[in-house]
Parts: C-alpha cells; sequence; structure tokens
C-alpha cells in the first residue's frame, strides 16, 4: 500500500534547532518541540510563539514558496487567523530544501466539540470562505498561486487510490468502515462538469483547523495546498466535520450552493478521511481515528 506519509527528507529536532539557530540567531530556543509531522512537512513550535515547517519531500518545497507570497496578503484580511510567515529559511549543508517560520497560531485541534459549538465554528467558517473565495483570481495568480495540478476533485482519477485505501482499511480490521463507504459511493452521483477558478485553501480538514477555548473555529493553518480551483475543494470539510444542523447556518450565511457541488464535497471529504483514517491507524493516533470515524458518518448522512 502506498504511504504518502513517508518523509523522502525526515527531519530531527535536533537538525531543525541547529538551523533556525544558525540561520536566525536572534531568535531564543528556550522551549523547541516538535508538534506534527504531516504529509509534506515537519512542524516544530518555538517558544510557543512561532511555527517553523521543514518540507518532507521535493513537492512540498514549491506549496511553501507559494504560501510565502500568498500569505503576507491574505493575514488581516479573513476573519479567521492564518499563519504569517516572517522567516525564511534558505538550503545549507545539512538540509537541501527552503523552510518557513510563521507566527504562531494559537489553539487547540479538535477533539469532541457540541452542537452549539459546532454551529458556532459554521458560521466562521461561512464568514471566512465568503471572504477567501471572492479574493481577486489575477492577484492570487500574479502572486504565484497554480491551477489545479494535482486533479484533487477529479472522481474517477481518484476513485482507483480510495479503492485502495478501502482495502487497507479492511486489512487493518476495519471492514465495517470500509463497506459503509463503499455501498454509500455506490449511490452518490459525484460527476460535476461545471468549472470555476477560485482561490481555495485546498486542504481543510480536522488537523489544519484550530479552535478556541469553548471549541469554536480561530484558526485556519497549513495553507501548502492553495491552488486556483472549484470551492468544493474547501466545502468538503463542511460534510467530514459539521452536522447537517450546523451545515445548515453555514449555508444561511455562504449561500446556497448546487447540488452537484454538494455530492462533489461529500466525496472529497470522504475521500480525505479515508484516507486520515488510515494515516491514524498506521501511526496509532487514537484520537485521529476516533475523528475519522465520527468525520465518516457525518459525510454520509442525509
Amino acid at each position: 500500500m502506498d504511504k504518502p506519509w513517508l518523509a523522502e527528507y525526515p527531519v530531527s529536532l535536533e537538525l531543525a534547532k541547529n538551523l533556525i539557530k544558525h540561520q536566525f540567531p536572534d531568535v531564543g530556543l528556550e522551549k523547541v518541540r516538535q508538534i506534527g509531522e504531516g504529509f509534506d512537512n515537519t512542524v516544530i513550535q518555538v517558544n510557543e510563539e512561532y511555527v517553523f515547517r521543514f518540507p518532507r519531500r521535493p513537492i512540498a518545497v514549491t506549496l511553501i514558496q507559494v504560501e510565502n507570497k500568498l500569505l503576507p496578503s491574505l493575514a488581516g484580511n479573513l476573519p479567521l487567523a492564518i499563519p504569517e510567515p516572517v522567516f525564511f529559511g534558505e538550503p545549507s549543508g545539512s538540509y537541501p530544501y527552503p523552510f518557513t517560520g510563521y507566527k504562531m497560531v494559537k489553539g487547540h485541534l479538535p477533539v469532541k466539540e457540541t452542537m452549539e459549538s459546532k454551529i458556532s465554528s459554521a458560521i466562521k467558517f461561512a464568514h471566512f470562505l465568503k471572504v477567501l473565495h471572492g479574493f481577486p483570481v489575477p492577484t492570487a495568480k500574479q502572486l504565484g498561486v497554480q491551477p489545479d495540478g494535482m486533479r484533487r476533485l477529479d472522481v474517477s482519477f481518484r476513485q482507483d487510490s480510495l479503492d485502495e485505501q478501502l482495502l487497507a482499511l479492511v486489512a487493518l480490521g476495519y471492514s465495517e468502515q470500509a463497506h459503509a463507504v463503499s455501498m454509500y459511493l455506490k449511490d452518490l452521483d459525484a460527476s460535476y462538469e461545471g468549472t470555476c477558478d477560485t482561490l481555495v485553501h485546498g486542504d481543510i480538514h480536522v488537523r489544519n483547523v484550530l479552535l478556541d477555548a469553548q471549541g469554536v473555529l480561530m484558526g485556519i493553518i497549513d495553507w501548502g495546498d492553495v491552488h486556483i480551483g472549484h470551492p468544493a475543494i474547501d466545502f468538503s470539510f463542511l460534510y467530514s466535520y459539521f452536522p447537517k444542523e450546523a451545515r445548515r447556518s453555514f449555508f444561511e450565511i455562504y449561500g446556497e450552493i448546487e447540488t452537484e457541488v454538494k455530492n462533489l464535497a461529500r466525496f472529497r471529504a470522504i475521500y480525505m478521511l479515508v484516507r486520515l483514517l488510515v494515516y491514524g491507524i498506521n501511526r496509532g493516533d487514537k484520537e485521529l481515528i476516533s475523528l475519522t470515524r465520527t468525520g465518516l458518518s457525518l459525510a454520509m448522512e442525509d
């Protein structure tokens, strides 16, 4: 089975500390810890003030360079907090890629929020997407943002990968979830002929959002997949995290979308949740396993 989360270039905590120390000597390293290890980047927190992201594979280098140009234009203009790049690291003899340090976005990852907090989050999410999706596409392109070159919403292209992940779920002992997804997808028409040029985050899920102390959405992180594409890719978070009551609050603010777009967003939500579930099982991440199993139930509810 393909394991895209395995690093082509691992970054240890010691290596990260040395790179920061030598390139940014004014940044004290009183408290340094690794807080994440995603598919593309190793994430290091410094003094609870900054977050440094180190690419783990070549494709992540291009993505982080686009972030460096775009995010300063978005920071302060969106109704939710986003990372603002302030340190721009260069390749060196000990590490072959550029890396970036950001002002830290405060908050915690989703765990198990109340219906009230999810409705409040849905309202904030609607305001956030209205602004993001309204960002001038010509300006985004001038800042280096590219059209989707990875066919993220191409259902026929993604189906083989999803089938492989479902087989992996069965092998890992999660046949009930795999069967439920397979049966749901048989009746889901996720075809869509429309096109749309919109600035989208491209990868909003439970590991890329931060909540405040009341469990309400306050920040969106990891903009490495930002691109010009279809807003359905961002709508997918509606179906992977929010129950239908909260979705209604979202659409009251954002506006209604076509049924075909909703179906496409559901497919994307299920696709990402299955991948995250397999990832969580392989990493022994019980919290992520629980969140993705709940997310799959939400994505498949009417």
